[in-house]
């Protein structure tokens, strides 16, 4: 039978940092919606709060959760498909954010900053991806 193959040290700096980025932004966006969006230049809009504290919450969950559940793993086995999402979801807002800073949809700041965010994320994912053994 084969043994687990472990952790590479990437994974767990990986998980420890989006940890953090996920559970701050996360219960920002869950408690103060309106005031996290004006830090980056996003207007308070009637009726948008609702959603936004859904997508703080996602974070905090899925995010948060799942990178924790990550740190804590003892093998590659436990982390494979949540680096593999992470890849894809991270790529997938890069490019979000930089197409709306590109066409100007929303603040330049904002987009730039969360494009930056996700960009460092989804490196350090796919740095994870590549140490993981074979």
């Amino acid at each position: 039978m084969d043994q687990p193959q472990s952790l590479p040290t990437i994974a767990r700096v990986t998980f420890m940092v989006h940890l953090v980025v996920a559970v701050v932004f996360g219960l920002l966006l869950l408690f103060v919606p309106a005031t996290f969006g004006s830090w980056f230049g996003y207007p308070s809009c009637p009726g948008v709060e609702p959603p936004l504290r859904a997508f703080g919450a996602l974070l905090v969950g899925f995010g948060g959760l799942t990178s924790l559940y990550g740190f804590l793993a003892k093998s590659w086995e436990r982390v494979d498909y949540i680096v593999r999402g992470e890849i894809t979801y991270l790529a997938l807002s890069t490019i979000v954010f930089v197409v709306s800073a590109i066409t100007a949809s929303g603040p330049v700041v904002g987009n730039v900053i969360f494009a930056v965010v996700s960009a460092v994320l989804l490196a350090l994912f796919v740095a994870t991806w590549l140490a993981r053994p074979k």
